[in-house]
């Protein structure tokens, strides 16, 4: 045996046992903690998610009572689904919501951190601070249901003052989408995330950039933009994903209303089925959703690559 295995082992091997065995001792051990620290997330993940993930799915093919038998009942509760039209128009609800929201609030952010970096140090927390205010999800809905209100609120306080007409806000059919996403625009946390990989640029790009005569705008398109694309593809992901699972925001402003104009399928799924006792029938739908939004992420990461280079 050498002095270097003699080294790494910290031990002189066993009678008849060979210098590879000694050396792949170390690596059993490590084998061992990391399959004892990985244990409880995955009796974590086994039993809190995919467990009910499969219980789901069988339970859309059964009656779903709460007590009693549980009878096989096939693909009835799909076809009922199908068949509700207010599922249909949850879904449409839901598509508008987060093609809207992501208009919106998705690329308005992006710049605005680009904007902020390149101001003064001082100017930039101050910008910051106003930008990022940390608000509960309730006290901030509280807050925009007084200023969104008709009759008293804040924002029709503004525009009667103007000498605009009364806007119906969260009352109009037409414009209750908008300006439930209205306030993701001035408050939109996720825009740290691509403040801190702005700073992860390296400057010399920039120096360079410069030095080659690029204008601001181009510096952009060229460095910030190419480097901020990993971010903005797990971001843009995220908010597909969390758009089309949107339940508390309107839950909280409106309730669905009016006349179920921002009823999403989770909502809908929690307000039609779940009350009247139709688990089998709830279940289905959230499978159906599930499908549907595991549709547009294997479409989105087939087509959408994040990395700059490429």
């Amino acid at each position: 045996m050498s002095t270097e295995t003699v080294r790494t082992t910290g031990a002189l091997p066993a009678v008849g046992e060979s210098e590879a065995q000694v050396a792949l001792q170390p690596a059993r051990r490590n084998r061992l903690a990391t399959s004892l620290f990985v244990l409880p997330a995955f009796l974590a993940q086994l039993i809190w998610g995919w467990y009910p993930l499969a219980m789901a799915f069988l339970l859309a093919f059964t009656d779903g009572r709460v007590r009693g038998a549980v009878s096989f009942t096939g693909l009835a509760s799909y076809r009922r689904v199908l068949a509700d039209p207010n599922v249909e128009r949850a879904f449409g609800v839901t598509l508008r919501y987060a093609s809207l929201s992501i208009i919106l609030t998705f690329v308005i952010p992006i710049f605005i951190a680009i904007l902020l970096m390149e101001m003064p140090r001082r100017h930039m927390r101050w910008m910051m601070l106003l930008w990022f205010l940390p608000l509960s999800p309730i006290a901030g809905a509280l807050l925009w249901r007084y200023l969104y209100n008709a009759q008293y609120g804040l924002l029709q306080s503004i525009v009667t003052g103007l000498g605009l007409p009364p806007q119906p806000f969260l009352n109009s059919e037409g414009q209750v989408l908008f300006w439930l996403i209205f306030p993701g625009i001035l408050f939109f946390g996720p825009g740290l995330i691509y403040m801190a990989a702005l700073q992860g640029i390296p400057q010399s790009y920039f120096e360079a950039a410069e030095v080659e005569g690029a204008s601001f705008w181009r510096k952009i398109w060229t460095i910030s933009l190419p480097r901020l694309r990993p971010i903005i593809v797990l971001m843009l992901m995220f908010a597909i994903i969390g758009s089309l699972q949107q339940f508390e925001w309107p839950l909280l402003m409106t309730g669905g209303g009016p006349n179920g104009a921002s009823r999403t399928v989770v909502m809908y799924l929690y307000n039609g089925y779940l009350p009247a006792l139709r688990y089998s029938d709830a279940t289905a739908l959230a499978v159906v959703l599930f499908a549907a939004i595991m549709f547009v992420t294997i479409l989105f990461r087939t087509f959408v690559k994040e990395d700059p280079d490429v």
